[in-house]
């Protein structure tokens, strides 16, 4: 009897750990999205980079497309104030159980950075991006 009850025991701990391997994968997926949308970035590749947010994401296509524009022409401006693109680097990963992440990411330049904040929200069955952010602030660094 005492066999049979560790049997079941080590059965039902092996479904669980199945279904965080099948969600931690899900989610290292998207952190591999995120670090392949900044080597884009770091190669000036800005709207391959951009059009990434459309795969695994709430984000709308119209959203992603007209953010694609926006950031575009933006990066014109801003690679005439900041120089070259000198690197990235993952600065910060904040974890809420296993439901919410945030990854912030540093965009370096000659002269200055951007930062870029990427959300992303399990379900419970998969992960999404479920929001993007980016900005040249320092105030929220520190």
């Amino acid at each position: 009897m005492t066999k049979l009850i560790f049997i079941l025991a080590l059965i039902i701990l092996g479904f669980g750990s199945e279904a965080q391997v099948k969600t931690d994968s899900g989610r290292m997926k998207l952190n591999d999205q995120c670090d392949k949308f900044m080597q884009d970035f770091q190669n000036a590749k800005f709207s391959e980079g951009i059009q990434l947010l459309k795969q695994n994401s709430t984000l709308g296509e119209s959203f992603v497309d007209n953010l694609d524009k926006t950031m575009s022409a933006q990066m014109v401006n801003v690679l005439a104030n900041y120089k070259k693109i000198t690197g990235y680097e993952l600065i910060e990963e904040k974890v809420i159980k296993n439901v919410l992440v945030r990854r912030r990411y540093l965009l370096k330049f000659e002269v200055f950075f951007l930062t870029f904040d990427f959300y992303l929200y399990n379900n419970g069955s998969n992960w999404v991006i479920s929001g993007f952010y980016y900005k040249d602030e320092q105030k929220d660094l520190f």
